[in-house]
């Protein structure tokens, strides 16, 4: 009796003086974490008007961000199912909620960077927990989001109003549920909901979907729930993305029909009949040009994160996870259209990589087992493999890794299409017609260039309802334009576009080089 009674208060005695360690053990795990978000979020805000410079895309999606509250409509033009809408309406909210559309009324650029900056904070968080999810190491875990976190092109990108780095919290968060160590059937289903909002987001993310599954399979394998968890994650999340379909069917805008839009037209597009950007392995290709431009930000991180996550398809805790990886690197092979975020998706996934092969290689404390030479030469082995490459990193990529990010961080590209804004408030009619970037759209009608007068260059030739506005290009009064738009238009392009400016002469430019904005006045006679 005595000894049953030892044992028991042994026992709870144990039990007692574990349950602190794990408890400090779990505060310190949260600790470094909420210090690496804090951490991404300094990083990232540090000149974040300026750089990198604005386009596009980012005046676009901000565009129809403001468009949802102040319209009524998914779009300021016609919404023609280019993208799922769901990244512009979590933006808007985030609008709506903090008051940005008045905090940032001359830069509505920045509306989108905020939230971004707010996404990829989020992202960091997940990336960590991630991390952990698969047995990383804290360390290695925390080295992984500092990876992703300071790589300039990871910065560069991550900065960016794009609908990628909306989508990217929600891509990481599917896998975190997906990989829950609990293995619960809400897991299942929030890992569903957060791949749907994801892919609503941004389409081309569904190919990780197979990455996804591989993640829950192996999670949920020897559950006793598994069959009822892979059923509901099919269903909740088929239906969650069945949404956006059912959009276009509501709206009657599902199929080709004349004198409409429609998703499948899009599809179409955007799918087949885009023009594609060539081989990236032929020089001189779009392709080509774009990868090299990403490497000319940080060759490190791709190439190191490559060579890492072929090496971790090895390793079962990491194969999800690298597969996600080397799924979107294969697409990379296709000579159909590659946009310049495309690499946005690759960079947390190549940070993980080089963290997780230095986790998976770095000696453990219960290594090697003892009495074993073999293992004691294996894990000497493999610590100075480690060693010997965090020496090499840091000789090559340290460097420019610090001379990209001061540059980020001091360099004010932005600063030409802001003196352009102010210029044409200042010196052109408000009431004259005004065709300029979608960069630009937000900021001239907030400065007085409001109705049909404030026209993006893209609709001019694209949109119907726009060409019936104008009725010719004669109607063209101002163009301010990018050197990208006056380089790459022709007759076949934008033909009264292109006629504009033919009939248009230099009033002022801004900038320089690829970054330069130029404003002319259409003179038709």
């Amino acid at each position: 009796m005595r000894s049953d009674t030892a044992e028991l208060s042994a026992t709870l005695s144990t039990a007692a003086g574990r349950r602190p360690v794990a408890s400090e053990d779990r505060r310190l795990t949260v600790g470094i974490g909420a210090v690496l978000v804090l951490v991404c979020g300094i990083a990232t805000a540090i000149n974040l008007s300026g750089y990198p410079a604005r386009f596009g895309d980012e005046g676009t999606y901000v565009a129809q961000a403001w468009a949802v509250p102040h319209l009524g409509e998914l779009a300021h033009y016609t919404y023609w199912y280019d993208h799922p809408p769901m990244g512009w309406l979590q933006m808007s909210v985030w609008a709506e909620v903090t008051g940005a559309w008045t905090r940032w009324q001359h830069n509505t650029t920045m509306i989108g960077r905020e939230f971004v900056l707010f996404a990829r904070m989020v992202s960091c968080a997940m990336l960590f927990v991630l991390a952990r999810r698969i047995g990383m190491r804290r360390f290695w875990a925390a080295a992984a989001v500092v990876l992703f976190v300071f790589s300039p092109l990871a910065m560069h990108y991550g900065r960016l109003a794009l609908l990628d780095n909306i989508a990217m919290p929600w891509v990481l968060a599917a896998f975190v549920l997906a990989l829950s160590p609990r293995c619960r059937w809400s897991a299942a289903i929030g890992s569903a909901l957060c791949f749907a909002m994801a892919v609503t987001t941004k389409e081309t993310l569904v190919l990780l979907l197979p990455a996804l599954l591989l993640a829950l399979w192996q999670n949920y394998r020897d559950s006793a729930n598994r069959a009822f968890a892979f059923t509901s994650f099919a269903i909740v999340g088929a239906l969650s993305v069945a949404m956006y379909p059912l959009y276009a069917v509501v709206k009657h805008e599902l199929f080709s029909g004349a004198g409409h839009v429609s998703l499948v037209d899009a599809m179409r597009w955007q799918l087949g009949e885009r023009a594609g950007s060539g081989s990236v392995f032929d020089a001189g290709s779009d392709a080509n040009n774009l990868v090299r431009s990403w490497l000319e930000l940080d060759a490190w991180l791709p190439v190191a994160g490559v060579v890492a996550g072929t090496v971790l398809l090895c390793y079962r805790r990491f194969r999800p996870l690298m597969l996600a990886l080397l799924l979107q690197l294969l697409m990379l092979l296709r000579t159909g259209y590659l946009p310049a975020m495309y690499v946005v998706m690759l960079t947390p996934l190549l940070a993980l990589a080089i963290a997780g092969l230095c986790d998976q290689w770095w000696p453990r404390t219960s290594d090697p087992p003892s009495g074993r030479r073999a293992g004691t030469v294996l894990v000497a082995t493999a610590t100075v493999a480690v060693a010997v490459f965090w020496t090499l990193s840091l000789t090559w990529a340290g460097p420019a890794w610090q001379s990209g990010v001061a540059r980020q961080w001091t360099t004010d590209a932005d600063a030409p299409q802001r003196d352009a804004v102010a210029w044409l408030r200042d010196h052109v009619p408000h009431d004259a017609v005004l065709v300029s970037e979608a960069e630009l759209w937000l900021d001239l009608h907030n400065a007085g260039f409001v109705g049909d007068n404030n026209v993006w260059v893209y609709k001019v030739d694209s949109d119907p309802a726009v060409a019936e506005q104008l009725g010719g290009w004669q109607r063209i009064e101002y163009l301010a334009l990018s050197k990208a738009t006056l380089d790459s238009q022709n007759p076949q392009t934008m033909p009264w576009v292109f006629e504009a400016i033919t009939h248009a002469v230099t009033v002022r430019s801004f900038g320089s080089g690829q970054n330069t904005l130029t404003v002319m006045a259409v003179t038709p006679g």
